[in-house]
């Protein structure tokens, strides 16, 4: 018995097929942007505090490894981890800033051009 091969009618159109699916991908990328915006700047605030708290030289690690003591007491090191807070800010306040943007910008890959 040979198959038979079923081919769709000449008047149907799959042109808006995957669109809602491509419109829920840029939903749920979305959905994850704002809590990354949101860990960032958390992250970012983090970063500013510790360095200058007094578990950033009494902890459990310098107890293990005190030859890293001087590294980790550091002003300049403790500096550098104050920069890369302030970083970690800026970009989750640039991120919100944008978020219009790319919104767009998702939802435009994910569909395609019309």
């Amino acid at each position: 018995m040979i198959p038979r091969i079923i081919t769709p009618p000449a008047n149907l159109k799959l042109e808006g097929a995957g669109r809602s699916h491509a419109k829920g991908t840029a939903r749920i990328l979305n959905v994850l942007y704002i809590p990354f915006s949101i860990g960032a700047i958390g992250a970012g605030i983090f970063l500013l505090w510790l360095p200058w708290q007094k578990i950033w030289e009494n902890n459990y690690m310098l107890f293990l490894l005190p030859q890293i003591r001087p590294l980790i007491t550091n002003p300049f090191f403790k500096g550098a981890i104050l920069g890369l807070g302030i970083t970690d800010i800026l970009i989750g306040f640039h991120q919100i800033v944008h978020f219009k943007e790319t919104h767009k910008r998702a939802l435009s890959r994910a569909v395609g051009p019309s």
